[in-house]
């Protein structure tokens, strides 16, 4: 039985140190938005809503140390209320601290100005973040945005900023 119990927390304590991945990341950010945004029940059937990308591979003998995951979601932040207040959200979730706990999200990440109204497709690695979507062209209707756009982030984890390449 004592090798059991024994055995039984050395694999406790194995899986607690893997590294996340991006279901958790977004199931993190998921929690995270809904105490800081309203969840407009359209929304929650957005194909790319909880969309997460690892960009940032961290130290696997450690666990993930340093796993920087962006995920993609959309809300309204604060609640505000009224037409236009639903937007792109980027959060961003990093292994931190210790492997032994789950990611935090990392709130003081500035993303640039984007022209995006909704995001079509999201990828990212080595530090960079590809997002496609769409925003509104110069004779798109309110809520029906068909121009598409494209914009590649570089991080600056040292900044904790995302620049345009």
């Amino acid at each position: 039985m004592r090798k059991i119990i024994i055995a039984a927390s050395f694999s406790l304590i194995a899986s607690s140190a893997m590294s996340a991945d991006e279901r958790t990341a977004a199931n993190i950010v998921k929690k995270y938005s809904e105490t800081i945004a309203c969840q407009i029940q359209e929304v929650q059937y957005q194909k790319n809503q909880y969309k997460a990308v690892k960009i940032i591979q961290g130290d696997k003998e450690l666990g993930g140390l340093g796993d920087l995951f962006v995920v993609y979601w959309e809300g309204d932040v604060g609640c505000m209320g009224g037409n236009g207040t639903v937007v792109p959200n980027f959060t961003v979730v990093e292994q931190r601290g210790f492997s032994s706990v789950p990611p935090v999200v990392v709130p003081g990440y500035k993303l640039p100005d984007l022209d995006l109204v909704q995001v079509t497709s999201i990828s990212g690695k080595n530090g960079i973040l590809q997002i496609n979507g769409i925003t509104y062209g110069e004779k798109d209707r309110q809520h029906e945005p068909t121009k598409k756009v494209s914009y590649t982030l570089k991080i600056d984890q040292e900044n904790e900023a995302f620049t345009r390449r």
